[in-house]
């Protein structure tokens, strides 16, 4: 794994983060930049996921195999998660649930980065 990649993905969903719970704190639900960002965020891990793919396919392979592999699978599966609560809860509580979603991104992909090693 490119660690130059997993740095820009971790910025990304800081960002993303930042601005949902810039939107909790305002006391608003998830609105139509939120969910514009978040589906932008997906794209990018989509994106990440086809990278790794591709150095799979290479033959290149992960330090620790299991957690190399379910971190890329939670990444991929906290943002549409934690859409489905968002959507359920329009409100402020549902910007918050999608700013700790990105959060956690961010921290999944810094494990990530440090799993391929």
């Amino acid at each position: 794994m490119s660690s130059g990649l997993a740095v820009a993905v971790t910025v990304a969903a800081l960002v993303v983060g930042v601005l949902c719970l810039v939107a909790a704190a305002r006391g608003l639900a998830p609105g139509k930049v939120q969910l514009q960002a978040l589906l932008g965020l997906q794209l990018v891990l989509l994106g990440q996921l086809a990278y790794v793919l591709y150095r799979l396919s290479g033959g290149e392979r992960p330090a620790e195999k299991g957690a190399f592999a379910g971190y890329v699978v939670l990444s991929l599966l906290l943002l549409p998660g934690g859409l489905a609560l968002a959507v359920e809860e329009r409100t402020r509580w549902g910007s918050l649930v999608l700013a700790i979603a990105c959060l956690v991104v961010a921290v999944v992909e810094l494990r990530l980065g440090a799993t391929w090693g």
